[in-house]
């Protein structure tokens, strides 16, 4: 029997696929169809890819309409190598590209901006002011910044499930053990949140077997407990 190439693989594939001209148009196409599947895989992959693909990239997933696909786009124009290489303007004399380091902090400078915009979380809020500091966070999330660290949490206790996605995904890139409750509130109805509650378990060390598994309250240890089958 022949051996079938797992979806996973073939993301994986196109994504590199992306830095040959001779391959990329092939791709960007092939990407398109797969359409969100693609978000997660592109966010492991980022680091290989050269300017070009970046662009090719973005192409991809202007056809992708997800909140996870309009986030990994904002970081791809905020923080990529090619973010700055548009010519702009100052003084008619084009502005020096900034260096990553420089970049990664831009992106996080916007995205703090955001809340600054945004009221606390509040269960009475519109879905629009949800999902905006959800996009956020996810942006701050992805780059590894803990700074909305006790926003995202009041979020993750305070919104209604319908609104909660964006922030279990955030939760599962920075939080820590104090997610694990709110998190447990949402398992139930967000299915991004047992992924979440799996990732904190596993850089917090905690396995089925473990004393600090039998030391948390009985329902978040049920929704670790789940989480980690």
């Amino acid at each position: 029997m022949p051996i079938v190439t797992s979806r996973s693989d073939e993301i994986r594939r196109l994504l590199k696929d992306l830095n040959d001209p001779r391959r990329r148009e092939g791709a960007v196409v092939r990407l398109r169809s797969l359409g969100n599947r693609v978000v997660p895989h592109a966010l492991d992959e980022l680091g290989g890819l050269d300017p070009e693909a970046r662009r090719a990239l973005i192409e991809v997933l202007e056809r992708v309409p997800t909140a996870d696909a309009r986030a990994l786009r904002r970081r791809l124009d905020r923080t990529g190598p090619d973010a700055t290489e548009s010519r702009q303007t100052h003084g008619g004399r084009a502005r020096p590209r900034l260096s990553s380091d420089r970049e990664v902090s831009n992106a996080e400078s916007m995205a703090l901006e955001e809340f600054q915009r945004l009221p606390p979380p509040r269960r009475s809020e519109s879905a629009a002011v949800s999902r905006n500091r959800g996009e956020a966070h996810l942006v701050l999330a992805r780059l590894g910044s803990r700074l909305a660290r006790r926003d995202l949490l009041h979020g993750l206790a305070t919104l209604e499930a319908n609104r909660a996605r964006l922030y279990c995904e955030a939760a599962g890139l920075i939080g820590d053990l104090e997610f694990l409750a709110p998190l447990s509130r949402l398992a139930p109805h967000v299915k991004e949140a047992s992924p979440a509650i799996a990732a904190i378990a596993k850089r917090e060390n905690i396995t089925i077997r473990s004393r600090l598994l039998r030391d948390l309250d009985a329902s978040v240890r049920a929704a670790v407990a789940q989480s980690l089958l």
